[in-house]
């Protein structure tokens, strides 16, 4: 059966090991993340040995694109669960852009625009460790991201903070595999 499982490209239908509790940094939150067109990825390399994504292939000349946003405001989750006897995976990206001017409204504008066709993500989280989202080995760029929601705030007083709220989402059945490879920007 092990070997059925390996065909499979990289769903495994049976427990393959254990975990053990490791004494490691596990600080919260996204520190950074880049978008690109779902139409310009072309594929992400799968490490069989490790299950991580070791490089990434982008259509010619196309790349990634980085958005930052305010410093602890990213939150990145992979809420999965099984109904029925199906499993499902929701990925959620979210964060708050300080802020509002035409320049983050254009941005804002353009992710909704990307997202009739969807967009591939990579996520660095507050433990340096890189996530891709939008892209699985099952259906590869069929279930990409797109935007669930994006709320403007101005605030009431002068002393208020403002800017935008985006979140991102994506459903599958596979949980985010980490990227080890370098971001084309």
């Amino acid at each position: 059966m092990k070997s059925k499982a390996k065909k499979l490209a990289g769903i495994f239908l049976l427990l393959q090991a254990g975990l053990t509790k490791t004494c490691a940094a596990r600080s919260g939150g996204i520190v950074s993340m880049w978008l690109a067109n779902a139409s310009d990825v072309s594929s992400f390399t799968l490490n069989a040995s490790t299950g991580e994504y070791s490089a990434v292939t982008m259509e010619s000349g196309k790349v990634f694109y980085k958005f930052d946003f305010k410093q602890d405001s990213g939150q990145w989750k992979d809420d999965g669960k099984s109904t029925n006897g199906a499993f499902s995976v929701e990925h959620m990206v979210e964060t708050a852009w300080e802020g509002h001017s035409q320049t983050e409204r254009n941005r804002a504008q353009d992710i909704a625009n990307a997202s009739t066709c969807g967009m591939i993500g990579i996520i660095l989280d507050g433990n340096g460790a890189k996530w891709v989202l939008g892209y699985n080995e099952k259906f590869g760029k069929e279930r990409p991201l797109k935007l669930d929601t994006q709320s403007v705030d101005t605030g009431k007083a002068f002393t208020d903070a403002n800017g935008s709220v985006v979140v991102l989402k994506s459903m599958d059945n596979e949980y985010s595999r980490t990227f080890t490879g370098t971001v084309p920007v």
